[in-house]
């Protein structure tokens, strides 16, 4: 069994084994002050010393490490200290197949049920380098898909459902999100952002590291599902005063990032995850311990950023000159936005990137432009009255169909479908003869899932840090569909 193996494997590390390789890894950070060459390979030694003690402890530095862009630039292109951490978990688990060959090394990194889909979508991207506008470009974006979808998923289904083995990588995942979130609500106070970002009139959108609003309230967008399930449904651990720190923190990011796309993305997870826990548990699952997280304290939460966007902290005076839009504001035109795009400056420039990556499909129906090619084939054909050329199609289906062709609208399309059928099926059929802690994570990685599909209607929410909640979700449901079916358990 799992849990029998990897106890010898990954989760015998005792903390006393590991004080010495994270010690490493601490002076390695200070060092990279001094010299980020030099303090980036003493992390690196660390990080292998761990991760060949503990895997689950591993993914843990990852996801810590991820939304930071620390590291190297080759031919233009950076590779982040977190891509490195990620070949070092591949190759432990290559290891840890030992002489399985290539059955076991493909069931370990692509036993996944969405197999079919993920080996389209790495197909495509393969064959879009024929014809890609940016050889370079593309080949990067091929080699962070398959770390993402195949090897920080195969990572954390490592993990299967065992509680011990994923504390410490929901601990990593609440931990950063939690730091994240009081950095933004800093730039947020104190209008610490460039003037595009302003809003309330004396205030900024958060984006803490990411560098986006969109971005940095899309990744909080899908940590609030996971820690608002573990909050309600979850064992006694996960119900202390520290979930409800976490909570509160995740819910303010998603609110004082601005992101409409995030804030309906996390309108729709609690909807349909309420749904779910109803239908698999019984109506008694909708009670106020899930109410109250779920629903009032966001509320809440929107009504402090409203009250404090009418006072100014920071006595700058870009609130003078720039943005005049409220929070309210912003949540009215959520609405209106739908029925009157063009009225919206913001809705109006995704309908010029929307309408210029249609022209892509249109004129490369076949393999796009090569994974990755939207933005360069912007550059190559601008759009009048847009401001600049967008990194992405705000549309993760118009950016994979101009990226890939016809066929990357087809694949997206059908991988979404693939998580929420197993998510769904595995739930409902599950639920009865799960424990605690497995149906609050089962939960919240469907609540990750929902989040990331609606909020990619309008925005891409695949990049470094952003999509580590997903590939964690990813994982979840890998490891609820093969509970009890004797797959992967051997």
């Amino acid at each position: 069994m799992y849990q029998e193996r990897e106890q010898e494997s990954t989760l015998g590390a005792s903390w006393r084994t590991l004080i010495l390789p994270f010690a490493v890894m601490a002076l390695g950070t200070v060092l990279a002050f001094l010299s980020p060459a030099i303090g980036g390979i003493v992390i690196l030694i660390g990080y292998v010393w761990v991760a060949l003690r503990s895997l689950p402890l591993a993914l843990a530095v990852y996801v810590i490490a991820a939304p930071f862009r620390v590291g190297l630039t080759f031919h233009h292109h950076q590779i982040a200290l977190s891509d490195l951490m990620a070949i070092m978990m591949a190759v432990r688990l290559v290891l840890m197949t030992g002489r399985s060959g290539v059955r076991g090394l493909w069931k370990r990194f692509m036993g996944t049920p969405f197999w079919r889909p993920i080996a389209l979508l790495l197909v495509l991207s393969i064959l879009s380098l024929g014809v890609a506008l940016s050889h370079s470009t593309t080949v990067v974006k091929i080699l962070e898909y398959i770390e993402f979808f195949v090897v920080i998923v195969a990572v954390a289904r490592e993990a299967g459902l065992t509680e011990e083995a994923w504390k410490p990588v929901l601990a990593a995942l609440f931990a950063i999100s939690s730091f994240l979130a009081v950095i933004g609500f800093y730039q947020f106070l104190f209008q610490v952002g460039p003037k595009a970002n302003i809003v309330d009139h004396h205030h900024v959108r958060a984006d803490a590291f990411f560098g986006q609003p969109n971005a940095f309230g899309g990744f909080e967008a899908m940590v609030f599902p996971l820690i608002v399930t573990l909050l309600a449904y979850g064992p006694a651990w996960a119900r202390k005063w520290w979930a409800w720190v976490v909570t509160a923190l995740v819910a303010l990011s998603v609110i004082d990032s601005f992101s409409r796309g995030a804030w309906v993305a996390s309108v729709a997870a609690v909807g349909f995850m309420g749904i779910l826990a109803w239908v698999s548990q019984g109506r008694e699952a909708i009670n106020r311990r899930f109410v109250f997280p779920a629903v009032i304290l966001p509320i809440l939460g929107f009504v402090l950023i409203d009250l404090i966007g009418k006072t100014n902290l920071s006595h700058h005076a870009l609130g003078l000159v720039a943005s005049k839009r409220t929070t309210g504001g912003i949540l009215k035109s959520t609405l209106t936005a739908v029925g009157n795009p063009k009225g919206h400056f913001d809705t109006a420039q995704r309908l010029l990137i929307w309408k210029e990556a249609l022209r892509a499909i249109k004129h490369h129906p076949i393999l796009g432009v090569g994974l990755g090619g939207f933005h360069r084939f912007v550059q190559l054909n601008p759009i009048p009255k847009l401001l600049h050329a967008p990194p992405m199609a705000h549309n993760l289906y118009l950016e994979w169909g101009a990226d890939l062709g016809v066929l990357g609208i087809v694949t997206a399309l059908w991988l979404e479908w693939s998580w929420v059928r197993h998510a769904v099926g595995a739930m409902v059929s599950k639920a009865r003869s799960l424990s605690h802690f497995e149906f609050a994570l089962g939960l919240g990685a469907f609540g990750a899932i929902v989040s990331f599909i609606v909020h990619d209607w309008v925005d891409l929410m695949i990049d470094h840090g952003v999509v580590v909640p997903l590939l964690l979700a990813m994982a979840v449901v890998w490891a609820l569909v093969d509970r009890g079916s004797g797959r992967s358990e051997s």
